[in-house]
């Protein structure tokens, strides 16, 4: 799967490293907030949830926190984008972001 965040371009490999403590950069709350806002993601605590086609919403998965109490946004968009992708499969319709 290839994955992109919206502002920095933080790669799948980049968000892994960071979740990991390999790597020095973070995900910032505006490329964490856009991200998820470019697939019709948002978080509703506890949740983040996607707006459907309907005009219904969908729990994506639980929020998640770092032993600090802050949200972990490296772990979230990481799972965001698994749970997107088994959900919606290959043909999921979200451009260059979350594809296999």
């Amino acid at each position: 799967m290839r994955f992109v965040t919206l502002v920095n371009e933080l790669s799948l490999e980049d968000l892994h490293a960071i979740a990991r403590g390999l790597s020095p950069k973070s995900v910032s709350d505006r490329d964490f907030h856009e991200t998820l806002a470019v697939h019709k993601c948002f978080v509703v605590p506890p949740w983040v949830v996607r707006a459907n086609p309907t005009g219904g919403l969908t729990r994506i998965c639980q929020m998640q926190y770092d032993a600090l109490g802050n949200i972990d946004k490296c772990r979230m968009l990481l799972r965001v984008a698994q749970i997107l992708r088994e959900a919606e499969g290959p043909e999921s319709g979200f451009g260059g972001r979350f594809a296999i």
